[in-house]
């Protein structure tokens, strides 16, 4: 006996030995890794400054060149937003690098080209305000303003490749440390198995006991692995009926119940509605023994009353006999991560939608059009319904861009393709396909409905020109080919047929002398 109480007093002390060490890389490993996180979240919130006043500047200057083209106030809304925003982003980036001597020499460039580039706006601005459109239209010719949003962006570039360098530099000297801790951490395992094993055979007039012990402390290191590893997660051990029979303390972090309150609660009761399915049916095939571990995010309910989601890692503890006795569940809350996952998607689809939008008229352009329109056009064929292409052609064109510029060109695509909106409902597809010619798809729209819409473009046209006080009239020329059940043809056969009906209302009404643009009002 006493051999055997000197063996293990010799093997826990080797034991608590190994897991000082092992515990000692851990942490060095991980405050390294600490490091590499911070250094991530400084780069993306570093980004997403540079980003933000990047955003603004170049909004300031597509509302400067609105304002100076049109003079409508309310093309200088992105300046005044830009005037007020900046500055704020140019502080919190100020404050990301001013610890680092490089990127805050890069700042102050940076915040002089900005302020540069305010002036520069500001000044060609008030040119406009005061009437003197030649002047504005020259300070923006003469690529100043270009220039300094060249430097702008050259020095934001500089800032990014100076601010990954360091971070690839974190994230590799991270990486040595992690390797450097797994070696220590399987030299440990190893050392602690030769223990164990001598352990044993010094421990054989005591097999029957020892063996017990070995087994009770086997469970124990599992369940004190399981908490240690996921300290920062919400720790819990559940019976096969739901109810919570131990929770880690961080649950009065990530959910703001105390321990006491959390285990008071009854079963599943946190759980949001549109998961409690999911989660009995887990439940469920445990019991079955059908799942014995998984991975599940589902959300919860805060103290506050709000919904928490937690990607969970549970797994099945069995009892002597190997039935199901509990679940260890680890969650992480991963809400912030949804979110921006969310929220990518959604930029996903904005920026497909610009690819199918023309920039000028903000209508469809031909690739959106055969997209869209595409769909349309197969509701048509399989439900049956009528639908019409039209085709539309905006007259006088030429006229208007000869003798009053490119700009009242500009103007009246513009303004035949807010007419067209007004003119057709909002499930009707509708595009610019390419200078002076739209169209658009129409479901249940038959022949006689095409002279009402004609009627209702003249009266909008009229009133569009009216609104605006333009030099030219507006007027539009207009084709339609209609579907057939028994003779169907694909939805480019529509638009030719559409395009040929339209040149025949062009060509009759060019021979009765039809005219796009009148004496100007001066």
């Amino acid at each position: 006996m006493r051999s055997l109480l000197h063996t293990k007093r010799v093997f826990w002390s080797a034991v608590l030995v190994l897991l000082t060490l092992v515990s000692g890389l851990s942490y060095w490993s991980g405050s390294r890794y600490l490091d590499a996180v911070r250094a991530v979240e400084q780069t993306t919130t570093l980004q997403a400054a540079i980003d933000g006043a990047l955003s603004l500047l170049k909004d300031a200057e597509t509302g400067e060149r609105g304002f100076i083209l049109t003079g409508d106030p309310q093309f200088l809304d992105p300046y005044e937003a830009a005037r007020r925003g900046i500055p704020q982003h140019l502080a919190g980036l100020r404050r990301i690098v001013e610890h680092d001597p490089v990127q805050l020499t890069r700042f102050r460039t940076l915040e002089r080209l900005a302020d540069q580039k305010a002036t520069f706006i500001e000044s060609t601005i008030e040119l406009r305000r005061a009437q003197d459109l030649t002047g504005a239209l020259a300070r923006v010719k003469s690529g100043r303003g270009k220039r300094i949003m060249d430097a702008i962006r050259s020095t934001c570039r500089e800032m990014r490749e100076h601010e990954q360098d360091a971070l690839s530099a974190l994230q590799a000297e991270a990486a040595r440390s992690k390797a450097v801790a797994t070696w220590g951490i399987v030299a440990g395992l190893g050392l602690t198995l030769v223990l164990v094993v001598v352990s044993l055979v010094t421990t054989a007039r005591d097999e029957r006991a020892f063996r017990q012990t070995a087994e009770e402390l086997a469970a124990s290191e599992e369940h004190f692995r399981l908490l240690a590893e996921n300290s920062n997660d919400l720790v819990r051990l559940l019976d096969l009926e739901g109810r919570t029979t131990y929770v880690s303390p961080s649950v009065e972090r990530l959910l703001g119940f105390t321990v006491a309150e959390f285990l008071a609660l009854p079963p599943r009761s946190l759980l949001h509605p549109d998961e409690l399915g999911l989660a009995l049916s887990i439940l469920q095939s445990v019991k079955d023994g059908q799942q014995t571990d998984g991975v599940s995010t589902y959300r919860l309910r805060n103290k506050a009353g709000e919904y928490r989601s937690f990607e969970v890692r549970w797994g099945v503890h069995q009892n002597e006999a190997g039935v199901p006795a509990s679940l260890h569940t680890a969650g992480r809350d991963v809400t912030q991560r949804l979110e921006a996952e969310a929220l990518l998607l959604r930029q996903a689809e904005r920026l497909r939608d610009l690819s199918l939008r023309d920039e000028l008229t903000k209508l469809y352009n031909r690739r959106g059009f055969v997209d869209v329109a595409g769909k349309a056009h197969a509701i048509s064929a399989g439900e049956g319904r009528t639908a019409a292409m039209i085709f539309v052609d905006l007259n006088g064109m030429k006229p208007i861009n000869d003798k009053l510029g490119h700009d009242a060109g500009d103007a009246a695509l513009r303004d035949a393709a807010s007419v067209l909106t007004s003119a057709f409902r909002e499930t009707d597809v509708i595009a610019r396909l390419g200078g002076d010619e739209f169209a658009a798809f129409v479901l249940d729209f038959a022949a006689a409905d095409l002279g009402p819409l004609r009627q209702r473009l003249r009266e909008l046209a009229d009133q569009e020109t009216a609104r605006h006080e333009r030099d030219f009239r507006l007027s539009m020329s207009l084709g339609a080919a209609f579907t057939d059940p028994d003779h169907p043809r694909s939805l480019s056969d529509l638009l030719k047929a559409a395009d040929a009906a339209m040149y025949q209302q062009k060509r009759a009404r060019q021979a009765a002398g039809g005219l796009s643009l009148p004496p100007g009002r001066a």
